[in-house]
């Protein structure tokens, strides 16, 4: 998936801006380095203050960006409620003027995973997210809204239409689709901790642990859903998820029905999205959901042919 190159840079920030987030941050900022990774417009870089401290800053331009603003606004509230102990960098804080919202964290000496994935990598950040499973702070949603998208996709003609072009397996079996995304969603019930977005561009490797980041998603859900969606980003890869599914805590002995459902409801939501036209400057978010969109239903599509009663005569 390849990410936004368009993301605000330090030196486009208006001045006001720079001293609000060394104000945050705890002092004035002495150098700046852009980040690259990500989808968002917004900026986001690593900083260093004057006394040699270091933070990791994200920001957004409100009224350039009304799309997105709501999102920097839903992590800081998320943010500010996560327990102590998770794997995740610290929350420093959040600014908001009505129009520019600023968050700062932790600054982490960490890379992305390596695309293509590497099954060590891959076992390691699934690892990381059963820990998860033992965080459920009171507060957050319980609704899942990024595990819909069939039955609006149905009632679209334009998307259908792009739909049957790049997915024809699913544009044939949209009834089938839509039912297992509604078991998807009571199967995904629960009162764990849920990333909701916990693919390669929101996960940091350092020499000895993961961290994840980027949390305006968070839902209270079942512990088996952050393994499950980042096992179906992976099969885009060549990976097989089966045996990790098999292998970790959090899903082995999952009803099978259960994991289609999630699976089928998760690229709901992707489809539904990335079928719409690009919003301008968003395209990376667009193709984003379009990748992880068609690898589900890989994945989908082996597991259900999988259990398919044989045919061949004995």
């Amino acid at each position: 998936m390849s990410t936004s190159k368009d993301r605000l840079r330090w030196t486009e920030l208006p001045e006001h801006i720079r001293a609000r987030i060394g104000w945050l941050a705890g002092g004035p900022v002495v150098a700046a380095a852009n980040c690259e990774g990500g989808f968002s417009p917004g900026l986001a870089a690593r900083v260093r203050l004057a006394d040699g401290r270091r933070a990791f800053v994200k920001a957004i331009d409100g009224s350039a960006w009304p799309s997105q603003v709501g999102l920097y606004r839903d992590e800081a509230q998320v943010a500010g409620m996560l327990p102590a102990g998770l794997p995740s960098p610290e929350f420093l804080g959040s600014d908001d003027d009505g129009e520019w919202v600023i968050l700062a964290f932790e600054c982490i000496d960490g890379t992305e995973p390596a695309r293509p994935w590497r099954e060590a990598d891959l076992a390691a950040a699934i690892g990381a997210a059963s820990e998860l499973a033992a965080f459920g702070p009171p507060g957050l949603p319980t609704e899942h809204p990024r595990l819909r998208g069939w039955t609006e996709l149905a009632a679209d003609s334009a998307r259908l239409a792009r739909l049957a072009t790049c997915a024809p397996w699913a544009s044939e079996r949209l009834g089938t689709l839509t039912e297992l995304g509604v078991h998807g969603v009571a199967a995904a019930q629960g009162s764990a901790l849920v990333h909701f977005d916990m693919f390669a561009h929101n996960i940091l490797r350092t020499a000895d642990r993961v961290l994840f980041v980027d949390w305006p998603h968070a839902r209270l859900g079942a512990p088996f859903i952050d393994t499950v969606l980042l096992l179906a980003s992976a099969v885009a890869d060549g990976i097989d998820p089966e045996p990790f599914l098999a292998t970790s805590p959090v899903t082995a002995g999952i009803d099978p029905g259960a994991i289609d459902g999630l699976i089928a409801a998760h690229a709901g939501f992707c489809l539904s999205d990335a079928l719409y036209p690009p919003a301008p400057g968003l395209e990376p978010i667009f193709a984003a959901k379009l990748d992880l969109g068609l690898a589900a239903l890989t994945w989908l599509a082996r597991r259900l042919e999988g259990r398919r009663p044989s045919t061949r005569q004995r």
